[in-house]
């Protein structure tokens, strides 16, 4: 009987236990949507001095399962509600488009004032400017391919999302969980498919077309309704998904050698799957220690609390700050490596003030009309 128990208890304690309650703020999710950030800022800022770094671009997806989640999660209980549509995008405009249109006001007329050299392919962004300011820049890309400069090549991902954001609402208006759980399949298979097909565009359209990703946004949708519906499933399934999904993983970078984002793209629902059953453990009151530690600890909170400005300015200041500064202390400090990393985190501490500045000045004022504009619910 001792052996039985200990065995039960062992299955028992690698299936989570899911304690959600979607009227109340997680706090584990701004903790998990911190490692998003992390896992980005590590990648562009250190990925060229040590490698284990470069498979950081993941950051993108885990961004992509937890909006898929929360966004789904947020339609489902209030597609009763009066004032569904028009709540839902006066909270999204308030919080997305302020310092996204100002950043890209800054990059594309205020710095060319100070610096003629600053952007090589500014005239490639002007000459394609409405897909910037309307959110489509990654069709661009997916048409003519991504610019030699990479100042805005990285919005391609706000972009998947603001689209998912256009058409998402609709679906769970208008289908019942049920239908809404196959249509998130549909897109799984359909992303699979679009990346597996020689379409006549940009080899890239598998790394930033909409309907390319929509796979990761798609198992975010399906926890969030699982998680409502059948959370018994993702209890019994979580872990053994994770595991095959970091086997295919490590076997795709063992077959290509490489981390590579365009190489992975074979297992990029399995890297979703992945993040899924971690964003499922996060909410699970038996969730391993190390787990734990990562999802309640204060400083992940703090950079999921100010990931969305990190994300936005943290490419631009990578790129024009630190080649500056490299070139300012490369003759006091060596060798050069210690020059570039200690440069690189000088880079994304500026990335760290800049963004709390910008909460602070900028995103607030901004959040607090929605105590203004929101119709309250009945």
């Amino acid at each position: 009987m001792p052996q039985i128990s200990l065995s039960t208890n062992r299955a028992a304690a690698l299936k989570p236990a899911i304690s959600y309650n979607s009227s109340l703020h997680i706090k584990q999710l701004d903790a998990v949507r911190g490692c998003a950030i992390l896992l980005v800022l590590l990648y562009h800022f250190y990925g060229e001095y040590a490698g284990v770094f470069n498979i950081g671009w993941t950051g993108v997806d885990l961004f992509f399962v937890l909006s898929g989640f929360l966004i789904t999660g947020i339609l489902t209980d209030s597609k009763q509600q009066a004032s569904y549509f028009k709540n839902f995008y006066i909270k999204r405009v308030l919080r997305i488009f302020p310092i996204y249109f100002i950043v890209i006001g800054i990059i594309l007329y205020l710095v060319p004032l100070f610096s003629s050299t600053a952007i090589p392919d500014l005239p490639y962004y002007h000459n394609h400017q409405a897909w910037f300011w309307t959110y489509f820049q990654n069709w661009l890309f997916t048409i003519k391919g991504f610019p030699d400069d990479r100042v805005l090549r990285y919005t391609w991902s706000l972009c998947i999302e603001e689209q998912f954001y256009m058409f998402w609402p609709f679906i769970i208006y208008k289908f019942s969980a049920k239908n809404i759980l196959r249509i998130s399949i549909g897109f799984i298979v359909l992303a699979n498919v679009l990346r597996l097909l020689p379409l006549p565009v940009d080899n890239n359209y598998i790394y930033v077309n909409t309907f390319a990703r929509i796979d990761a946004l798609s198992v975010g949708a399906l926890i969030a309704i699982l998680i409502r519906t059948r959370k018994e499933l993702l209890e019994k399934y979580a872990t053994m998904i994770m595991l095959v999904s970091v086997i295919a993983l490590l076997g795709n970078i063992a077959y290509t050698r490489s981390t590579f984002f365009m190489n992975l793209y074979p297992v990029y629902t399995f890297i979703a799957l992945f993040f899924g059953g971690l964003i499922v453990w996060s909410l699970s009151s038996n969730a391993p220690r190390p787990l734990q530690l990562i999802v309640n600890n204060p400083v992940f909170m703090f950079f999921g609390k100010y990931s969305y400005g990190l994300y936005l300015y943290h490419v631009p200041i990578h790129l024009w700050l630190t080649p500056w500064l490299f070139k300012i202390v490369q003759s006091y400090i060596h060798p050069a490596l210690w020059n570039k990393l200690l440069i690189s985190s000088a880079g994304l501490l500026v990335a760290i003030a800049v963004s709390v500045i910008s909460f602070r000045f900028i995103e607030t004022p901004f959040l607090n009309l929605k105590k203004k504009l929101i119709v309250k619910r009945k």
